[in-house]
């Protein structure tokens, strides 16, 4: 779903959906709306419901364990089945029966379950822009503490879908990576098939009335922002709460630290201290943004691109990222971007951070130049119509 727009799944849906309205694209969307991400349907505003035609279909793809275990007994990956829903695929065959389209563009390869019923109603190309290479999101999450017995059976379910994305990207006409790693991946396993790389977009024009010096005048409150529904999200912060805070807290005592994000658990909440506030989910995330000059991004795993280090990065904040968590954003460390994989470097980069706001403001400057340069989304949605029209 493209709404709210305080979570980066949502902002990648948004914002490519109004990149390619601004380039006179006939654009319909359908979109699932799903219990771990449910919208409320009168929250779309109406001025994007007309610009996209939009609909949606209630799809349940919570993860049951009578259908986990009788998945074993298939040669199926539970991580997609579960993206699998009749009711959708029967709104599918209406719309495609109703009008015409040149393509179909699908924003996730879970949704190439769909691929059957869009080539027997459609004779539309099929473009898949995956928002990462999920098996390797997996790989990396699992190389992590995780309990014995739920390892075993992730690993079977993400060998199958490894298998599940390598078969998909043979059977599409286009593959529209979001970083050239990505990209890498999607030409080894398909290499007639076409694969360029396009980052995801930001929309600039958002920030017109964003005053970008207010997050200096409390300085420095530093924060996390991203949905806490996302395991790696709460596998960083988790770590970064656990081995981290401690230490930075014990040498930098007016350490300042807030999270924020959908669906937190309630462990973080039990976390609060002086030092710590966790506020959970919030209305807006560019207001919650406006006085926090530092964004901690401690991925250990994941893949693609990271949106909402993006949108950070527009409004100048100074980013502390592991180098997973920037992946296919052309950074330099030390310029544009502050880099920490381990916890010395963490407490390093956020002493330097604590003792300097010119460095800060030097860096987060220097973020916002690099974010205009590389992600408007005016210019990301220009590559996308140019390779739908090569195709």
């Amino acid at each position: 779903m493209p709404f709210p727009l305080h979570d980066g799944g949502a902002l990648s849906i948004y914002n490519t959906a109004m990149g390619l309205i601004a380039q006179n694209a006939d654009l319909k969307v359908l979109a699932l709306n799903t219990p771990k991400s449910w919208v409320a349907p009168e929250i779309i505003p109406i001025d994007f419901k007309e610009e996209t035609r939009f609909e949606s279909a209630k799809v349940d793809t919570r993860a049951k364990i009578t259908n986990a275990i009788a998945n074993l007994f298939s040669n199926k990956s539970y991580f997609v089945e579960r993206f699998y829903s009749k009711d959708f695929d029967n709104q599918l065959i209406r719309i495609l029966q109703e009008e015409k389209f040149d393509i179909v563009h699908l924003e996730h390869v879970y949704m190439c379950l769909y691929l059957g019923t869009i080539r027997r109603f459609s004779k539309a190309g099929i473009v898949l822009r995956p928002q990462n290479v999920e098996s390797r999101v997996w790989d990396r999450f699992l190389k992590n503490k995780i309990n014995p017995i739920k390892k075993t059976y992730l690993k079977l379910a993400n060998k199958r879908l490894l298998v599940f994305e390598k078969t998909m990207a043979g059977k599409v006409d286009g593959i529209i990576a979001i970083s050239p790693e990505d990209a890498r991946s999607f030409r080894s396993w398909a290499n007639e098939t076409p694969v360029i790389d396009i980052p995801m977009g930001f929309d600039f024009e958002m920030l017109k009335s964003y005053n970008l010096e207010q997050q200096y005048n409390d300085f420095p409150i530093f924060y996390h922002l991203g949905s806490m529904d996302w395991q790696p999200n709460v596998q960083g912060i988790k770590w970064f709460i656990e081995d981290i805070v401690p230490f930075v807290t014990k040498q930098f005592p007016g350490f300042r630290f807030r999270i924020a994000g959908k669906k937190m658990p309630e462990w973080f909440f039990k976390q609060q201290s002086n030092n710590l506030i966790v506020d959970g989910d919030i209305p807006d995330s560019l207001e919650y943004q406006l006085d926090k000059a530092v964004m901690i991004v401690p991925l250990l795993s994941g893949g693609g691109i990271r949106i909402k280090i993006i949108e950070g990065m527009a409004l100048g904040k100074t980013i502390i990222s592991t180098s997973i968590g920037v992946e296919g954003i052309p950074y330099t460390d030390g310029i544009n971007i502050l880099i920490a994989n381990n916890k010395e470097e963490f407490i390093t980069q956020i002493g330097k951070c604590l003792h300097s706001k010119e460095l800060c403001k030097e860096i987060g400057g220097n973020a916002s130049l690099l974010a205009k340069d590389n992600f408007d989304f005016n210019m990301t949605a220009s590559k996308m119509m140019g390779f739908y029209k090569n195709l």
